[in-house]
């Protein structure tokens, strides 16, 4: 049984410790690992409650600067005309109050680091002042005229979008690139659910009163929801520790505080506090509504007796009625023109209009027709923040599920099926598979009882893709072919209900599936129509971009270098220009491929990882590790850094292993073996060879299988085994005929050469 890993961290919060084994958890700790010794700002982006401070301090431990002082300071915590005084520090005299200098937080810190919490809530006043910093490395207490030097490192954190409120004008777009050298995703609870358990064990540990919690319990757990995160969690273990009646928690048990989250009585001043979480920015006109909803659902709509309940006039509930059709039909014009610029592919565009449609819908959320408005609007925010940030983005994810939960009972199994394609891929780029799968299989069964074809084909690509990264190639041919989504043409157009070209996707996962399984007639026509798609002048910005991954990934696995550097460079300057991040990475890493073809070793792998640490990780890049580790392993290897090509791919098996993401599997084997025999280590070699070959045949992987046999029956050669070396090659090359790849053509010139060379010997 494998042990959820603890990396200890000294912090005297109850969160002392690094806790979890979740993909995104593991790819955060990493990416923290990697950055935390560069002096560079960091911005750390998260919802409220995930431990966003927590990774801070990981990343000041894991600093040069680890023993200088750690300060923070919530930048929405202090009064306005207090926040540059508390930062830079004043004078004697420096205004009313100043009665002695005082430093303020960026000379306390030193050479340390300073975390700038809630970053999206500094005045934007003060801004340029903290760009300043950034650029100069100086700063100037309030009333002073000289300039003190600052040593230290900025790591900010916010749980807004800062890209966002750039773009709304309150946050400096200036000064969010100064600050996101790094970003670091911190992602929210309903991301990490299988560390749950574990971090229930990690928090009742920490108390004197040992709780024990059952299976029952610590599933029903992981099923509820957690807006508050980890805080959440963590008080309510606090809570059992104090009020349970016994150590042993079941289900029961759990119940009455699970129950006291939604029926506990509240106070005036409680009630308060519950309304100004309402969402929206006028929270006054949102109770206003509120209470106008209710005071005519107690009246059977009688706006009179509405009014006399309210304490007002019945003209008041008329204006404020009136009003409200007018933000209801204004909320239907943004909803409209974020259709047609989701459409033109202007997803940067869309976003503010389908905030603001939202925020003026939230506050008559239970109507019917407010409800139809809310769902589609939801829908569109989630496509259009994923198009721009990349699947990972939790707001979209945050999106997709209110859109699902406002959907059910109100919209066709078709409209809920399009949510679970958005639900879908969270779980397939955060390398959940099973429950992938599972979701594309419920998706599947939903569009054959509605018998809409949209959402047939979605589900049939959904489980394509999921079987494709399982290693399950066979199969996912088979589900394209029943799917009706065999040989896409040239000029062949599915939209998905999210704007997503089905068709590209298709193809690319037909060429991919056909590669993996030696029908490489098949792939190389797949990629051959996947360039012409690209080719084609104007369409969708984001199909042109799905067509040119497909062909260049294509183009990679076949060895035409050529045709690489080609599509890789625009597929990067094409998401470039339209803000596709995700997209933009992957143009990088397969540049990089290109790159090191012409021995241009060092610039290759910086390519490659910038490519895939700074755009794909943040933004979906989970499930490309695999693919990515075993081209870099191949890109050290070939300029004769076999070490450091050994260690990596060994910690990448490890992962790929527990991420079940198996695909490329035995790519990344026969790397890690020949490395293995680079260093002169031949029984290793051997050995990571042959369980490479017994791993491809396992998987189907007609390419990898082909490899692991070429270089197992060429290091036989060398031991004089030449016999075993052409057995081991003629069951590899049974099926293959001659030119299909420059791989297996290799292959093929070894076994003539090894078939000489016994005639010679004999």
């Amino acid at each position: 049984m494998s042990r959820t890993p603890i990396v200890p961290f000294a912090h005297g919060d109850a969160d002392g410790s690094f806790i979890g084994k979740s993909p995104a958890f593991r790819q955060l700790v990493r990416m923290i690992d990697r950055i935390a010794p560069t002096s560079h700002p960091v911005l750390i982006f998260g919802p409220t409650g995930s431990g966003k401070e927590l990774v801070a301090r990981r990343v000041h431990a894991g600093s040069e600067q680890r023993d200088h002082p750690f300060v923070d300071i919530n930048c929405g915590a202090i009064p306005e005309h207090l926040v540059e005084a508390e930062l830079f520090g004043h004078v004697k005299g420096a205004f009313t109050g100043a009665s002695e200098t005082r430093q303020g937080l960026f000379q306390q810190v030193g050479q340390g680091t300073l975390l700038l919490d809630e970053i999206g809530e500094l005045p934007l006043a003060l801004q340029p002042k903290l760009l300043r910093v950034l650029e100069t490395r100086t700063f100037r207490p309030v009333g002073s005229s000289a300039n003190l030097r600052f040593d230290g490192r900025i790591v900010a954190a916010t749980h807004r979008d800062l890209r966002e409120l750039a773009n709304e004008g309150r946050f400096r777009e200036d000064l969010y690139y100064r600050l996101a050298v790094f970003v670091l995703a911190v992602p929210g609870l309903e991301q990490r659910v299988e560390d749950i358990p574990a971090l229930i064990a990690h928090f009742a540990a920490g108390h004197p009163r040992k709780l024990e919690f059952s299976a029952a319990a610590i599933r029903q757990l992981c099923a509820h929801p957690w807006p508050g995160h980890i805080r959440q969690l963590r008080n309510l273990v606090s809570q059992l520790s104090v009020l349970a009646e016994s150590t042993t928690i079941d289900a029961d048990a759990l119940a009455p505080f699970l129950a006291n989250e939604k029926a506990e009585r509240v106070s005036r001043a409680s009630l308060a506090d519950m309304l100004l979480q309402l969402d929206g920015r006028d929270k006054l006109a949102a109770a206003e509504d509120l209470l106008v909803d209710r005071a005519l659902e107690r009246t059977g709509g009688n706006k009179s007796a509405a009014a006399v309940l309210l304490g007002v006039g019945r003209k008041t509930i008329e204006r404020r009625l009136k009003a409200r059709e007018q933000h209801h039909q204004n909320a239907r014009a943004d909803l409209a023109r974020a259709h047609e610029l989701v459409d033109d592919s202007r997803f940067a565009d869309a976003v503010p209009l389908l905030r603001r449609c939202l925020e003026t819908l939230q506050a008559n959320g239970e109507q019917e027709d407010v409800r139809r408005l809310q769902f589609d609007a939801y829908r569109l925010l989630g496509t259009s923040l994923r198009s721009v940030h990349g699947w990972l983005h939790a707001e979209a994810t945050a999106c997709y599920a209110a859109a699902l939960k406002i959907g059910e009972g109100l919209c066709d199994a078709r409209e809920i099926a399009m949510i679970q394609f958005g639900i879908w891929t969270t779980q397939l780029t955060t390398l959940q598979l099973k429950h992938a799968r599972a979701t594309a299989q419920d998706m599947l069964q939903r569009a054959q009882n509605s018998g809409d074809p949209v959402a047939l084909d979605e589900a049939h690509i959904a489980l394509t893709n999921t079987l494709f990264w399982l290693g399950d190639s066979e199969e996912a041919l088979a589900c394209l072919a029943r799917g009706n989504l065999s040989g896409i043409g040239r000029h062949d157009a599915r939209t998905g209900s999210q704007g997503i070209d089905l068709a590209g996707l298709a193809l690319t996962f037909e060429g991919l599936s056909a590669f993996h399984t030696g029908a490489f007639d098949r792939a190389r026509h797949a990629m051959d129509m996947l360039a012409e798609r690209a080719s084609d002048a104007g369409g969708h910005a984001f199909a042109h971009a799905v067509n040119l991954q497909g062909a260049a990934w294509l183009a990679c696995l076949f060895d035409d270098m050529e045709r690489l550097g080609t599509l890789a460079s625009e597929l990067e300057g094409i998401s470039i220009k339209h803000g596709f991040a995700f997209y933009r990475g992957v143009g990088q890493v397969l540049r990089g491929c290109h790159v090191a073809s012409l021995g241009r070793f060092d610039e290759a792998q910086a390519v490659m990882l910038d490519g895939f640490d700074n755009h794909m990780v943040c933004h979906g890049g989970a499930l490309f590790f695999s693919f990515k580790a075993w081209q870099h392993g191949e890109l050290l290897l070939r300029a004769g850094r076999a070490a450091e090509s050994r260690a990596m791919l060994a910690a990448a098996i490890e992962e790929t292993l527990a991420r079940q993401e198996r695909v490329y599997m035995g790519e990344l084997l026969v790397t890690q073996a020949r490395a293995q025999w680079a260093l002169g280590d031949l029984s290793a070699a051997e050995s990571g060879l042959r369980t490479a070959l017994s791993t491809a045949l396992a998987l189907g992987s007609v390419p990898a299988r082909v490899d692991a046999a070429r270089h197992l029956a060429e290091l036989l050669r060398v031991s004089g085994r030449i016999d075993e070396g052409i057995d081991t090659l003629e069951r590899a090359l049974r099926a293959l005929a001659p030119g299909v790849t420059p791989r297996a053509d290799a292959a093929m010139d070894l076994l003539h050469t090894l078939t000489a060379a016994r005639v010679q010997v004999g």
